[in-house]
């Protein structure tokens, strides 16, 4: 069993690291170009860092509003904060461990089961899922019936099913051929729906947070692109943004290296615009968020280190 897990651990770090190291090689060879294009101001990169520090505030008060609605009625604003930061940051590592993190916290200072945090945490990427699909099937029929702009349909198919995994929480799973995992997992999903939807007022704040994060990352990307001399409009990049979620799906690389770079540059790609042109928008993106994300993690993991520490000892 160790021997398994070194060998996993060794696989996903030297996938980290040829990730890495083949984003190094393109921009090395690229360089080039894009230092003709990139538009290096400080003013585009103090407003990336600015909106920045926004997201783990905002991730924070879900954080806060959906376990103070699961019972932890002591869990504060602080609480929200210091974890969404301390999970950011673990997320960069070769192993993410931002979802393990989080979830020991909640069991060592709240005494939140681990079962009742994977049913709200998977529930509340279904719910988040749909969300991002309905900005994104709201932006692309407003260009069709408003604008009269025609659009890829490829991307209008996407997001609609995006959209569509709200159905997972009323799907009778019972009648439907799954595997074991999947159907425990969609169960799970379904259990922690039901403790999250009971409460309206829950419900639409974390919507309301979720589409404002959209918003926020849509307006990162415009200036991101804008820094490489890339015209794209606030409806463009509401479309990267919508469909970044997908990210969380695939977690093999620190942070979803590599991965949000690819679907951002494939919904760019589809709407006219250079896919490499697009990476490089996206890691530009990243670096500023990274350095965000390594100072408020380090300073809150210190925290809430010194927390359990605490906890640990009035236990003893």
């Amino acid at each position: 069993m160790l021997n398994t897990k070194l060998g996993r651990f060794a696989l996903q770090l030297a996938f980290s690291l040829g990730v890495l190291g083949a984003f190094v090689f393109y921009l090395y060879n690229n360089s080039d170009k894009y230092l003709e294009l990139l538009n290096i101001s400080k003013t585009g990169v103090l407003a990336l860092f600015l909106l920045s520090l926004t997201f783990p505030l905002l991730s924070g008060l879900q954080n806060t509003y959906l376990y103070r609605g699961l019972g932890l009625t002591e869990f504060s604003h602080r609480d929200g904060y210091l974890i969404t930061a301390v999970a950011t940051l673990v997320n960069q590592l070769p192993v993410p461990g931002g979802i393990i993190s989080r979830g020991y916290y909640l069991k060592h200072m709240h005494n939140l089961s681990y079962a009742k945090y994977i049913s709200s945490t998977i529930a509340l990427f279904f719910c988040y899922l749909t969300i991002n699909g309905l900005i994104g099937m709201g932006v692309l029929l407003y260009w069709v019936l408003i604008k009269r702009i025609a659009i890829p349909y490829i991307l209008l198919i996407a997001f609609t099913i995006m959209a569509a995994c709200i159905l997972i929480f009323w799907l009778p799973l019972e009648r439907i051929r799954l595997t074991e995992k999947i159907r425990q997992w969609a169960h799970q999903a379904v259990d922690g729906w039901t403790a999250i939807s009971r409460n309206r007022n829950l419900l639409f704040k974390l919507t309301f947070l979720q589409a404002t994060l959209v918003g926020l990352l849509s307006l990162r990307y415009w200036i991101a692109f804008h820094m490489l001399s890339q015209n794209v409009s606030l409806g463009q990049t509401l479309l990267f943004a919508s469909a970044s979620i997908l990210t969380q799906l695939i977690s093999i690389a620190p942070g979803g290296l590599g991965v949000r770079e690819t679907i951002v540059a494939s919904v760019a790609s589809a709407l006219g615009f250079d896919a490499s042109v697009s990476v490089v928008a996206v890691g530009l993106d990243r670096l500023v968020i990274t350095i965000m994300i390594v100072l408020t993690g380090w300073v809150s993991s210190i925290i809430l280190g010194k927390q359990i520490s605490n906890i640990s000892s009035e236990t003893v």
